[in-house]
């Protein structure tokens, strides 16, 4: 048996958890074909201005979360507010002295930046530091936070949450997660998801499978992704539309989003 310490960045996430349970969302469960997608990245990569799959998949979120403003707000008992900048929270995983730790990064107007630019700040957010004003807290708010007692911390998260434009600077207005940059095992993941935000999303993995096509029954590249949405403020019709538009960009329209 060995006992270790609770990290702080896991104390943090324990609080977040916590924050968040009890919220109403319903789940859809989505499976894209990305097989031209990909053939179109490597091209466009192979002329030195593509960018990945990862980040098409945020840009592309982040272009139907403009299209679509009631996706990209907050809503509580008291107001809902929309926001025009689309801010995507993503994790990724620093590591620091031997050790492995995640952090969470956003991507501030992923709506009005290019593949490219989203690509490129992805690849760099893992070697900022701590200051970096895309991270959701500074090194310093954490371990304040950490020496809190638990009782307060959630009062002043829960006082946070009634304040969207601060939980807009802290965290975003979506989260995306994935799981596809560490393992190719094919799946659904149900991102822990919840608070005042009205979506959020998690990415899967890339698998080949026999797909009907017309008469014909061909080998393709599929992805897996869950949506996930909050009843209070998105019902099942405008999800619909939503998914819709989000299929369009990933498996016919993509050069709308890479020129």
């Amino acid at each position: 048996m060995r006992r270790e310490k609770t990290t702080l960045l896991r104390k943090l996430s324990m609080y977040g958890f916590d924050l968040v349970t009890g919220s109403h969302n319903f789940f859809a469960l989505l499976e894209f074909d990305v097989t031209e997608l990909r053939r179109h990245l490597r091209a466009l990569r192979a002329q030195g201005r593509g960018g990945s799959l990862f980040a098409f998949l945020l840009k592309a979120v982040g272009k139907c979360l403009e299209e679509f403003p009631e996706f990209n707000a907050m809503i509580d008992r008291r107001k809902t507010t929309y926001f025009d900048e689309v801010d995507v929270n993503i994790p990724i995983e620093i590591e620091t002295d031997w050790t492995r730790n995640p952090k969470q990064y956003i991507v501030r107007d992923i709506n009005r930046k290019s593949l490219a630019e989203v690509d490129r700040e992805i690849a760099a957010s893992k070697d900022a530091g701590d200051d970096h004003t895309g991270y959701v807290f500074s090194k310093g708010l954490q371990r304040l936070l950490g020496i809190l007692p638990a009782r307060l911390v959630m009062f002043l998260m829960r006082s946070i949450l009634r304040r969207h434009d601060t939980v807009q600077k802290l965290s975003g207005t979506v989260f995306v997660t994935s799981v596809s940059m560490f393992t190719n095992v094919p799946g659904y993941v149900i991102p822990y998801a919840g608070g005042p935000k009205a979506a959020s999303f998690a990415i899967g993995s890339v698998s080949k499978k026999p797909v009907a096509r017309g008469d014909e029954v061909r080998v393709r590249e599929m992805i897996n992704l869950t949506a996930v949405f909050n009843h209070d403020l998105i019902d099942g019709a405008p999800a619909a539309r939503f998914i819709n538009r989000l299929r369009r960009y990933v498996e016919t329209a993509f050069s709308e989003l890479t020129g």
